[in-house]
């Protein structure tokens, strides 16, 4: 086999196996370690461990259904509420959250915090934290209801911790990358191999 053919098949081979190791290894992140439904009655405390395979900035969220008026549903969840229609319907989200890994505390906060950014939801979301999340490591969030926030039980409020859609915007620029740089080895290695094919029929015409 001449070089060319060997050179050329080898080109096309690692193209799409990084191609392929790329597509596995997004495919098997998971970008929402934390989803169960959650009480947000006064005084109600939950803690529920999960665990990470992806290195990125995570949000803590409260996401809620829109199953009653949506009006009401940003004002009860005081995202996008509007000061004069929520002058009699107080943000029914009231919480503190810890997040703890290996028994000691890594991060604290409550829902008073500004967050200005939400994932991707049918429903309506309200971030109440954030953290940088590590690969492999396993946490625990706590988080207690301050006060009654039993208004929202309607919409089937959950609690969520997912990555933050700026890790998304990372890893869609990697794949990019990667995608380019798996075509230009199947696209080298097409050219070898059209090169040899031709060498080989120039030598056999002669």
């Amino acid at each position: 086999m001449q070089l060319k053919t060997k050179a050329g098949l080898a080109l096309i081979t690692l193209g799409i196996s990084v191609f392929a190791a790329w597509n596995w290894w997004t495919k098997t992140r998971n970008f929402v370690p934390l989803d169960l439904p959650v009480s947000l009655a006064a005084g109600h405390s939950v803690s529920v461990p999960f665990k990470l395979n992806f290195d990125a900035l995570y949000w803590i969220e409260i996401d809620a259904e829109k199953t009653i008026p949506l009006d009401t549903l940003h004002c009860l969840m005081g995202v996008d509420a509007n000061a004069v229609q929520c002058k009699d319907i107080p943000p029914a989200i009231s919480a503190n959250w810890v997040l703890s890994s290996n028994a000691q505390e890594q991060k604290h906060g409550t829902s008073a915090e500004l967050h200005t950014d939400s994932s991707v939801s049918p429903g309506v979301v309200r971030v109440i934290g954030e953290f940088q999340g590590k690969s492999g490591r396993e946490y625990t969030l706590q988080l207690t209801s301050a006060a009654d926030g039993s208004r929202l039980a309607a919409a089937q409020p959950r609690l969520k911790v997912v990555v933050a859609s700026i890790a998304y915007t990372d890893l869609q620029s990697a794949g990019v990358l990667v995608f380019s740089t798996a075509f230009i080895c199947v696209f080298f290695g097409v050219i070898l191999l059209g090169v040899a094919f031709y060498a080989k029929r120039r030598a056999k015409s002669v």
